[in-house]
């Protein structure tokens, strides 16, 4: 059976880039966007059926943080689609 999640954050609250760069610190490890979409729900950012909104925007948020700034992008991709937090930019 699925839990139900009856608080969440608001939207307005956190960005999609801040989610993630939260849910991979807690990680520790690289990880898939659709797995940081599917954490950023557990965690209660955002409701899970919203998830293909999330999903998409937060695939967009985290390619173009890396696009823009390149070598000092808070992420790093370490294979299609599958992002850690750059250690070089990122201190904790």
């Amino acid at each position: 059976m699925e839990e139900t999640i009856t608080t969440y954050k608001p939207l307005d609250a956190v960005t999609f880039r801040q989610a993630a760069i939260e849910i991979l610190k807690t990680a520790g490890r690289p990880l898939h966007y659709t797995e940081i979409t599917k954490e950023a729900i557990k965690d209660g950012y955002w409701r899970p059926q919203d998830e293909e909104f999330i999903k998409q925007h937060m695939y967009q948020a985290i390619k173009t943080d890396v696009r823009k700034k390149r070598y000092g992008s808070v992420f790093t991709e370490v294979a299609p689609g599958t992002y850690e937090i750059n250690r070089l930019v990122v201190k904790d």
